[in-house]
């Protein structure tokens, strides 16, 4: 087999490898296992216990190179009692995670109109495979409209923008030790006339999710925090 011959079966071969690679790109931000479990507690500013929150890996799904996870998400007070329950969709296509913007929306305001109607719609938060410090991710973007009757009862919307991969970190906290990237991003909440800017930090490990999370006023006070306490994949 002369020169071009040995090249040509070389492409034919990447190309036929390609589904293949492709699906090994896919890198979730998030467990990934059925029966998977995290937990997160969270924090005001003087280190008081304010909520807690358990996630739960419910089904897997893999299309390719693409994947789909159903989770279910608990909220709780700091008592344990459980305030809100739902099921979000996770998933990496096209090497891309894309996580749920649901988790953004407060469980107090979620559960005090959960006998209503609630529309919800928007962009999910973007995790190309490729993150390196300096990146710029995408926006996201999550509204609800409460309704009572085909009447708007409120409307309630979260932006996140300037996002941006600051560092590569070891986080230690009683779940363990896990390699993270660290993203800055500002928040938007907006509900009625009331508008509230935050600024988020947060830390973020494949196959675990999000390990901290601080969030600052306007003025960069530190208003809360929260951390994964819990982690078993």
């Amino acid at each position: 087999m002369n020169k071009m011959s040995n090249t040509i079966a070389a492409g034919m071969i990447m190309f036929l490898m390609m589904p293949f690679l492709n699906a090994q790109e896919c890198k979730m931000y998030f467990p990934e296992k059925v029966g998977a479990v995290r937990e997160m507690k969270f924090y005001d500013q003087k280190d008081k216990l304010t909520s807690i929150a358990r996630q739960e890996i419910l089904d897997k799904k893999v299309s390719g190179g693409d994947v789909k996870i159903k989770v279910k998400s608990t909220n709780y007070t700091a008592e344990d009692e459980e305030v809100y329950s739902a099921e979000l969709e996770l998933a990496c296509e096209g090497g891309v995670f894309k996580f749920d913007m649901q988790n953004f929306l407060d469980p107090n305001t979620m559960s005090s109109y959960k006998e209503m109607g609630m529309e919800i719609s928007g962009d999910n938060l973007a995790y190309p495979q490729n993150l390196k410090v300096g990146v710029t991710l995408p926006d996201g973007m999550i509204k609800m409209v409460v309704k009572n009757n085909e009447i708007t009862l409120l409307t309630f919307t979260v932006t996140i923008s300037g996002r941006k991969v600051e560092a590569k970190e070891n986080i230690t906290t009683e779940a363990g030790t896990f390699p993270c990237y660290k993203i800055s991003y500002n928040t938007t909440s907006k509900m009625g006339f009331i508008t509230v800017n935050t600024s988020t930090v947060e830390w973020i490990a494949e196959g675990v999710g999000v390990v901290r999370n601080e969030s600052y006023n306007k003025k960069g006070k530190l208003t809360g925090y929260s951390v994964l306490t819990a982690f078993s994949n």
